[in-house]
């Protein structure tokens, strides 16, 4: 007998053990579904996506790209997805996609500017300053053109090959010293030694490769152009020695 109801005892807990769990589990399910309809109410429905960061890239372009649409639930946007749908862009170097509760959402992006473009063929390869290809332009773009510099091998998300790397790395370091001196040349022609940047196209700096680069490091430059900016000159020649030396001759 003690053996019968001790039997019946563990038997009678393993029942109540069991409806504690499908209990459990009924009320895990309730509360899924009750906390799925709660947030799918119109309350959490996007009305507003906002892109900041961008000066090249249209907003047009980045929500384009995101897949991300006014109307749908806050909480059916996978942040992680949409950042890689616009890194897809290889013009944008970081990207981050922020839900702002209740119906906001954020796009902040910082952006991969061109630096420079060199022409193969009848194309235009451009690159940022570790010479990454960003794209391959049928026309040519508003970034510095680099001639005298031939491009044997162009890819996307790849570094540029040249046949004159010598003179590749001058131009290369001249275009990274121009944003750090906030100058610039729409155009970039060395032969050996010897420089032509043009800031217009009738306006030239013409000089040896280290002392072009000293007199932009000394603002000695930055001070004729901008001398000349100031008088509305366009053409003539900055012509650049040793010394920090910059003499301007107008075309006659």
């Amino acid at each position: 007998m003690r053996r019968d109801n001790r039997a019946e005892k563990v038997h009678k807990k393993r029942r109540r053990r069991k409806k504690r769990y499908l209990l459990r589990f009924l009320l895990l399910i309730l509360l899924c579904v009750g906390i799925y309809f709660g947030v799918h109410i119109d309350y959490f429905k996007v009305d507003g996506i906002a892109v900041v960061g961008n000066e090249e890239i249209s907003d047009e372009e980045i929500l384009k790209l995101s897949e991300l649409e006014v109307g749908e639930n806050i909480f059916d946007v996978h942040p992680l997805f949409a950042q890689h749908r616009i890194k897809e862009n290889l013009y944008i170097e970081k990207v981050r996609v922020k839900r702002k509760l209740p119906n906001k959402i954020e796009i902040s992006v910082t952006e991969r500017s061109g630096k420079a473009q060199f022409q193969m063929g009848k194309r235009f390869v451009i690159t940022d300053n570790e010479g990454m290809v960003l794209a391959i332009e049928k026309k040519q773009q508003k970034v510095p053109l680099v001639e005298n510099i031939k491009v044997t091998k162009a890819k996307k998300k790849k570094t540029i090959e040249v046949k004159q790397t010598a003179t590749y790395d001058k131009a290369m370091e001249i275009v990274q010293k121009m944003e750090e001196d906030d100058l610039y040349f729409k155009k970039l022609s060395i032969d050996g030694s010897r420089v032509d940047a043009y800031i217009y196209d009738g306006l030239i700096c013409r000089g040896a490769y280290k002392d072009l680069l000293t007199c932009m490091d000394s603002g000695a430059l930055k001070t004729v152009v901008f001398d000349l900016y100031q008088k509305g000159i366009e053409a003539g020649i900055i012509n650049i020695g040793s010394n920090n030396y910059c003499s301007f001759t107008p075309q006659n």
